[in-house]
């Protein structure tokens, strides 16, 4: 609930600052160069929030045309391979993934000059979340109930 107040925040900011754009163009004939520069961070962060918490793995994009013809018990073992290879790579990426955001802390944006790493944190909270999602998919899929993940 609250990752979805937080996206619809940033998405209202999105609108407002556009908008804002839009009327000091066109209407005040002033250039609101940092506006930009704002929308394309909230816009990063919006699809890695999103990515992260929102967006279910029923609702992820899947190419299934030899998925859906296999049985429950196929599907398992092929839900069991995806998230041993997505959860394996994106943990096996993660320690590289976040020093190099943390490197980022060297480099600013053009405009408002923010430090980079705060712009891409997101993308170190979304791996941490994929990690987790594919960690917590495979025990599911090691239980009982694991035909509510195929």
């Amino acid at each position: 609930m609250l990752a979805s107040w937080i996206a619809n925040i940033m998405f209202a900011l999105v609108f407002l600052i556009f908008n804002y754009k839009i009327i000091t163009r066109y209407i005040g004939h002033e250039e609101a160069v940092w506006a930009d520069e704002v929308s394309v961070i909230l816009f990063i962060w919006i699809i890695f929030w999103v990515s992260a918490f929102l967006v279910r793995e029923q609702e992820q994009i899947n190419f299934d045309l030899l998925y859906r013809w296999f049985g429950d018990r196929g599907k398992r073992v092929v839900a069991i391979i995806r998230h041993l290879l997505v959860g394996g790579l994106v943990i096996w990426s993660l320690p590289g993934s976040i020093d190099y955001i943390l490197f980022l802390w060297r480099e600013r944006t053009p405009v408002l000059d923010l430090r980079l790493d705060y712009v891409y944190a997101c993308f170190g909270i979304f791996l941490i979340a994929v990690a987790i999602r594919s960690v917590t998919s495979l025990f599911i899929l090691c239980t009982p109930y694991w035909r509510s993940r195929i």
